[in-house]
């Protein structure tokens, strides 16, 4: 058996994705049947992600927040 090796302590995370509300929104869901069926789902799949947004003050995206939006 190899001996394992030791995480390295200078490996930064680059891709740090956080969710806001906007992007739980319920016409972005795969469960979203239409304005008139609304969702498939009994209870909202993202609610707890949703949640945390808000606790966070993660609302709404600024503009031009990501680099692809200049």
């Amino acid at each position: 058996m190899r001996p394992q090796k030791s995480k390295k302590q200078n490996i930064r995370r680059i891709n740090k994705f956080k969710y806001y509300l906007e992007d739980c929104d319920c016409k972005m869901c795969r469960h979203y049947r239409g304005k008139k069926r609304g969702c498939a789902l009994p209870v909202c799949c993202c609610e707890d992600i949703k949640q945390d947004a808000v606790r966070h003050g993660r609302i709404k995206r600024k503009e031009k927040f990501e680099r692809w939006d200049s």
